[in-house]
C-alpha cells in the first residue's frame, strides 16, 4: 500500500525470514559462524536456541545458503512426529519415497544412503526446527541416528533449534546421553537499542529508502521499549508505523506514530 510512496522497491519489514534483509550483530555473525564450521568439520550434533523472534530461522536460512552443493539437506518443521513419522520425513526430505517399513529397516535405508552420500564427497545435514517440541521417544531416535559414522566421519550432522525451553529438556537426567554429544551451542539474544536503530536503518535501505523516511530517536527509543528488543516484534510495529505515516502522508516519522501503530496492534 505505501511502497511507492516511501520509494520501496519491496516491504522492508516482511514477516517472512528473508536472509536479503538480515543484519548481522557480532552474536548472530558468530553463531553463523560456529554453525557453519561445525556442519562441515562434521561435529555431530549443534544447537542453536533463542526467544522468538530473535531471527533463528533467517539466521539457519543464511547458514544452509553458505554450505555448497556438496551439503545434502533434510529440513524438519514439524516436530510434533511419532518416531516413524520422523524418520519418513528424513528420507523424503533426502529425496526419497518412504516405504511402509519398520523403523530399524529405514534407519538401515538412511544408512546406506549417507556412507553413499560419504564416498562422493558430500556431507548430510538434518535440520530440525522447534526441536522444544520433539518428545522423548522422538528425541532417542535422533540421538540414534547420530551413532551413524565411519571410523572416523560422522555421517550425519544434528541441527536442533528451538526456543530456550530446549535447553532445559536437554537437561533431563534421561537425556544426558544426547546432550553430551553436543559439540557446540549457540545462543540469540535479543537486540540492544543501538543493534534495533541499525537493525531498522538497515531495512529501509535494503527496501530502497535513501532519504524519504526519517524516524525521530525518540520514535527509536519507542519501539525499543515497545519491541523489547526482539526483531520480529518491531518489523510488526514499524510495518504498523509505516501504514500510519502513509495515512497522514508524512515521511517524519515520530515517537507518538509509534505510539499509535502500538496500540492499534492491541498488546497493551
Amino acid at each position: 500500500m505505501y511502497l511507492e510512496y516511501f520509494g520501496f522497491q519491496e516491504e522492508a519489514f516482511t514477516m517472512t525470514p528473508n536472509p536479503k534483509f538480515i543484519y548481522w550483530t557480532r552474536q548472530h555473525e558468530a553463531a553463523a559462524e560456529a554453525l557453519t564450521y561445525g556442519i562441515n568439520s562434521r561435529k555431530g550434533f549443534l544447537l542453536l536456541t533463542g526467544e522468538i523472534g530473535t531471527g533463528k530461522t533467517t539466521l539457519c536460512r543464511e547458514v544452509m545458503s553458505r554450505l555448497g552443493p556438496k551439503t545434502d539437506l533434510a529440513v524438519v518443521l514439524n516436530p510434533l512426529l511419532s518416531t516413524s513419522g520422523l524418520l519418513k520425513a528424513i528420507w523424503t526430505d533426502f529425496g526419497y519415497e518412504a516405504e511402509l517399513v519398520p523403523d530399524e529397516v529405514m534407519v538401515d535405508h538412511l544408512n546406506r544412503f549417507l556412507l553413499s552420500k560419504v564416498k562422493d564427497g558430500h556431507n548430510a545435514v538434518l535440520w530440525i526446527d522447534e526441536a522444544q517440541n520433539l518428545s522423548f521417544e522422538a528425541l532417542e531416535t535422533i540421538r540414534l541416528l547420530s551413532n551413524l559414522e565411519t571410523d572416523d566421519k560422522k555421517l550425519l550432522q544434528i541441527v536442533l533449534v528451538g526456543q530456550p525451553e530446549l535447553e532445559k529438556l536437554l537437561q533431563e537426567y534421561r537425556l544426558r546421553q544426547l546432550n553430551q554429544r553436543i559439540s557446540i551451542r549457540q545462543k540469540l539474544g535479543v537486540l540492544n537499542f543501538d543493534e534495533l536503530s541499525e537493525y531498522v536503518r538497515h531495512r529501509l535501505l535494503v527496501a530502497g529508502n535513501t532519504q524519504n523516511i526519517a524516524f525521530e530517536r525518540r520514535a527509536l527509543k519507542y519501539i525499543y521499549k515497545y519491541a523489547k528488543g526482539s526483531p520480529r516484534m518491531t518489523n510488526m510495529i514499524c510495518d504498523r508505523t509505516l501504514l500510519a505515516a502513509y495515512s497522514k502522508r508524512t515521511r517524519n516519522i515520530s515517537h507518538s506514530l509509534v505510539k499509535e501503530a502500538y496500540n492499534d496492534l492491541g498488546w497493551n
